[in-house]
């Protein structure tokens, strides 16, 4: 049977402290992501204008295990997916698209290297610490929606990896999100 969801939110269901969650990234994060590793279009164009910073799970593990546990659940429970949790060695984004630059993120969908699991869903918590203007998450899945759910600090959005999806330049301030990655069995 098919799944109906798209993809689920949570409205600062969690009291995430971003402020700390910013402040413990910033301080503890492992590397930059490298610009050969972003995205990039049919003629190698990158699509993504932002910094990435790249955080370890096992460091955040004690703060974001609350999300986690539920993302895991509603993984399996509303989606129906066969998902892994988090490893301490799995990377955790930390998007940051600034208006300086016009930050944004073209059309793509997330997929895994490994040919014997993949990322099933993208999970966004929105990290923002000012306001910001632009920087949409679109979805693209037989038609173009925009998910407002995500646009408050503090909330969670987790989508199905595989659609296509893209975030709208950002015009004034800053726009920060982690993404983190549920993968699972390769899809058979």
């Amino acid at each position: 049977m098919a799944n109906k969801y798209d993809y689920w939110h949570w409205q600062n269901h969690f009291s995430l402290d971003v402020k700390k969650l910013n402040k413990f990234i910033e301080k503890n994060f492992d590397k930059f992501e490298e610009s050969e590793k972003s995205a990039v279009d049919s003629t190698h164009k990158r699509q993504k204008n932002s910094t990435v910073k790249i955080i370890y799970y096992k460091k955040l593990k004690p703060l974001l295990h609350e999300v986690v546990d539920s993302c895991v659940e509603c993984a399996r429970q509303k989606f129906g997916y066969d998902v892994w949790y988090p490893h301490g060695i799995d990377g955790c984004n930390l998007n940051i698209y600034s208006s300086a630059n016009q930050g944004k993120y073209d059309w793509h969908f997330d997929a895994a290297e490994n040919p014997h699991c993949e990322i099933k869903l993208t999970i966004l918590i929105n990290l923002s610490l000012q306001s910001y203007e632009g920087g949409q998450l679109h979805l693209w899945h037989g038609n173009e929606r925009c998910p407002t759910e995500l646009d408050s600090p503090g909330n969670v959005l987790m989508f199905k990896s595989a659609i296509t999806h893209k975030v709208t330049p950002v015009t004034k301030g800053e726009r920060r999100t982690l993404t983190i990655f549920l993968l699972g069995p390769a899809w058979r």
